[in-house]
């Protein structure tokens, strides 16, 4: 089984317009609405690819129904803990003249001590029971920057990591399997900027140095790198229509944890991530992936292993 777990869900508006005029009145052609946020979205993309999985999260409001009443329709199993203040809502605006897409993303609600303590419980709860975990999403205000060091202490199985800044450093004491920061938050982690690729492989290895087995860099349509201490990937992705990007990260996480849970290699693994986001950017709603797509997408997807 893999557990996914985090604290920043959201109820997603996608919004499709002809062509986006700021500060004009924008009529749109079709409006949808989805479950997501990366700890839901993990767990969305790891049902379709047909792996057991529970989702651990907290929501609250009148948001809260919503996200369970599609989660249940999706059959996403999932451990929804009560939050006092509301779960956000994000709304993504599709520019369907230019291909464009605008996020308006509002911030995790804060959460109390003792709402980070439950959550932290019903994880603990169900770890034992964990092939992998997948631990992601930013911390909101009122949960400490320790939580996923301190979850980490807790979990015996390989864990894949989201997360950046403190939150990320606070956690590398702990090794986690595979961490996976876009370059603007592995930049971010290092407090300098990595302007070549060079450097920017030498600042991965800076953090597989500092406990991360596997640090991952994805950079949308261009490569991804990945490396270990002593060895350097790099990937060409699979080329697909651009529909919605949002969640192809979450697709990542997710397909290189269903990858890791089938016992590929990690290389391997990585490419059915790859693969899980190529096709989630060719869907309209995030993460609701097709196994089929996939594994075609997975045999375009090209690996050089440079050290």
């Amino acid at each position: 089984m893999i557990i996914a777990a985090g604290l920043s869900p959201a109820w997603q508006q996608i919004l499709e317009v002809d062509s986006l005029q700021v500060g004009e009145v924008n009529r749109c052609q079709s409006a949808h609405w989805s479950a997501s946020g990366k700890v839901i979205n993990v767990g969305i993309a790891v049902r379709h690819l047909g792996i057991s999985c529970e989702s651990i999260f907290s929501a609250g409001g009148y948001t809260r129904e919503l996200i369970e009443a599609d989660l249940t329709q999706l059959q996403v199993p999932c451990r929804i803990l009560d939050q006092q203040n509301p779960t956000r809502i994000c709304t993504t605006v599709l520019d369907r003249s230019t291909g464009q897409t605008t996020e308006l993303v509002e911030n995790a609600t804060a959460v109390s001590a003792e709402e980070v303590s439950a959550f932290a419980d019903e994880y603990r709860k169900y770890v034992s029971s964990a092939d992998i975990v997948v631990l992601t999403g930013s911390l909101p205000t009122g949960a400490p920057a320790t939580l996923y060091h301190d979850l980490l202490a807790d979990t015996d199985c390989p864990v894949i990591l989201d997360a950046r800044g403190p939150e990320l450093e606070t956690a590398l004491i702990q090794s986690p399997f595979l961490v996976k920061p876009n370059l603007e938050e592995l930049e971010q982690t290092l407090a300098r900027s990595l302007p070549s690729t060079d450097q920017m492989i030498k600042g991965m290895q800076e953090i597989n140095q500092r406990g991360a087995t596997w640090v991952v860099i994805s950079q949308g349509k261009d490569a991804l790198w990945a490396t270990s201490e002593q060895q350097v990937y790099r990937f060409t992705p699979a080329k697909a229509k651009v529909v919605n990007p949002i969640g192809c990260g979450d697709s990542l996480a997710a397909g290189i944890a269903c990858g890791i849970h089938e016992g590929r290699s990690v290389p391997d693994a990585i490419r059915w991530g790859m693969a899980s986001a190529a096709d989630n950017l060719m869907q309209l709603l995030p993460a609701r992936l097709s196994k089929t797509s996939v594994q075609t997408f997975f045999e375009q997807i090209e690996m050089e292993q440079l050290v």
